[in-house]
């Protein structure tokens, strides 16, 4: 019990760190250039992220909960084909897009998501043989050297273009880490050798649980973005700019939350197959309500310190009001336990209801954020709105539909190929 909540602080640390060094970058964006720059930059995160997430098929949480056999070879070919085809649609963007994309900022970019997308991968592997102080070790190490290799190119150069470069450069290096720790065991264990079937059925098997989970990760990400689209539709760069600071608080409650689902993934399917689906169901539902109550203080002291912290970090052009940082505190605090709620539905392998959650989520937060930008509410304020109201749907959905089928308390999980009943 020890080793797994060390093994689980270690992970979150990592994943912290990570949102601390791309924090860090769009603070020095914002000291180096201002609120045009970070709102430059998150554009180009947002158009980037919801392509490389759609085209990967899910296949880091497949390779974890799939309840079918399918040999590695297989996975790693298919993340290759996918980083491919998610680079060809990138510079189609970047070539013929608006003028307002920078180019300068998208090839150092797209190069960091490209080495994320196959690290991504072998963090799998770590993930599944619950390797989770090598993987919290690598997360932690990758975020220190970015955050020192873009500190030294900066006060070398101030280029925050060549800190990008730089960063990339340490993603690759990282990349080429995790690669080589995942390898150290074999991807398969003996009896899932024993289970193969034929390479064309393992394809077909594959590309039929991860079409679901790619359209399910497409739309979280978008979930996560389209508040930055409501800002941008009734406001100025600027305000994009002084959302995308402070939505930074979202983004660690999401990091957070995927330690939390990369430490219990392996558990709960391991809870689901001795003890069902309701005995799992009721053990998030009881977990989600502890974790609101125990960070609900946290809200009240963001609303006192929020506004001005943010303009002690970034500078007085950084500062929201009381209001939105409610909505974005609020919104956190929501976003955890969907991460709990979220494992339940992937563990039992019910990947389209996800995805129609996540869709119902996008169009609450778009008529939501509308609605508000349309009767007078600030552009900032609208789309802090927007995002609390995108958290409280989805973990909402998840819960309703993690319910097991009267008839189905408990299925045994597949190696054949064959479908899933739960």
């Amino acid at each position: 019990m020890n080793s797994s909540r060390s093994a689980f602080l270690l992970v979150t640390v990592g994943n912290i760190a990570v949102a601390g060094a791309q924090w860090y970058i769009v603070w020095l964006f914002a000291q180096q250039s201002g609120p045009t720059a970070v709102g430059h930059y998150s554009t180009l995160i947002a158009m980037m992220t919801p392509v490389f997430i759609a085209s990967q098929l899910g296949l880091r949480n497949l390779f974890v909960t799939l309840q079918r056999t399918v040999r590695w070879r297989i996975y790693l070919g298919c993340r290759l084909s996918t980083v491919g085809l998610s680079v060809l649609i990138i510079v189609g963007l970047v070539i013929l897009g608006p003028d307002q994309i920078d180019s300068s900022l998208a090839w150092p970019l797209l190069l960091i998501k490209v080495s994320d997308s196959i690290g991504d991968l072998f963090y799998a592997r770590l993930q599944k043989t619950e390797r989770l102080f090598a993987f919290g070790l690598i997360l932690i190490t990758v975020a220190l050297v970015s955050v020192a290799a873009v500190t030294i190119v900066v006060v070398a150069t101030g280029s925050p273009v060549a800190a990008l470069w730089a960063a990339a450069a340490v993603s690759f290096g990282g990349t080429a880490v995790t690669m080589w720790t995942a390898s150290a065991r074999p991807p398969e264990t003996a009896s899932e050798v024993k289970c193969r079937t034929t390479v064309s059925n393992e394809i077909r098997a594959l590309v039929s649980a991860g079409i679901p989970m790619s359209m399910m990760q497409a739309v979280y990400s978008l979930l996560s973005y389209v508040p930055l689209a409501v800002v941008a539709w009734f406001g100025s760069p600027e305000d994009v700019g002084r959302y995308a600071s402070a939505a930074y608080l979202v983004v660690f409650a999401n990091l957070v939350g995927a330690s939390i689902e990369t430490v219990v993934l392996p558990r709960f399917r391991a809870v689901y197959e001795s003890d069902g689906a309701l005995f799992l169901r009721t053990r998030v539902k009881r977990l989600c309500t502890i974790g609101l109550l125990a960070l609900a203080p946290f809200v009240v002291l963001a609303v006192f310190i929020g506004p001005w912290l943010l303009s002690a970090v970034y500078g007085a052009g950084f500062e929201l009001s009381r209001v939105s940082v409610l909505y974005l505190s609020l919104a956190a605090i929501c976003t955890l336990p969907t991460y709990l709620a979220s494992a339940n539905l992937l563990v039992l392998n019910r990947y389209w209801a996800t995805f129609f959650v996540g869709a119902a989520a996008i169009i609450a937060v778009l008529c939501g954020g509308g609605v508000a930008g349309a009767v007078g509410m600030p552009a900032v304020a609208a789309g802090s709105l927007a995002v609390l109201i995108g958290s409280a749907v989805r973990l909402i959905g998840e819960i309703l539909c993690s319910k097991p089928r009267p008839d189905r308390f408990h299925t045994k999980p597949s190696t054949d190929g064959a479908p899933l009943g739960a």
